[in-house]
């Protein structure tokens, strides 16, 4: 993700994502994961909200890795409960219908490695693969 969308999720829920660093996935995704941290957020809230005051720091889940993996989101997180847990698979199954580059309707697309990319958006990454390829050609033939 661009460090610019990265630091408005990590501002926009800083409970949330206290311990993390970085998160490893794309653009595209945004919408998806701050609309699963609103829920998650709010749901922490809840449940926080009647804990004893010794209690409620330790009851505030925090993401521990968000990445994709095999085409899809992956959100893990400390704590939890149902309702998150339930937050947290719907969002990673989403995922797998939206290109994680822009954000758009997307597909699994073939290759080496397992993305979930619009057709503009896979087009992009195998121009970008070619001119590589070809610049290390070059690069060989010196």
């Amino acid at each position: 993700m661009s460090p610019d969308k990265e630091k408005q999720l990590f501002e926009k829920y800083p409970k949330i994502f206290s311990n993390l660093k970085y998160t490893e996935c794309g653009d595209g995704w945004y919408d998806i994961i701050d609309a699963l941290c609103a829920v998650v957020q709010n749901e922490a809230d809840n449940v926080i909200y009647r804990l004893p005051e010794e209690e409620k720091e330790a009851a505030q889940p925090l993401a521990a890795q968000v990445k994709e993996k095999f085409g899809g989101l992956r959100f893990y997180i400390y704590g939890g409960n149902e309702e998150i847990w339930g937050a947290i698979r719907m969002a990673e199954a989403m995922s797998h219908k939206i290109c994680e580059d822009c954000g758009v309707p997307g597909h699994k697309q073939p290759g080496g490695w397992i993305r979930t990319l619009c057709n503009p958006c896979q087009e992009k990454r195998l121009t970008r693969k070619l001119n590589t390829d070809e610049l290390l050609d070059k690069i060989r033939a010196t």
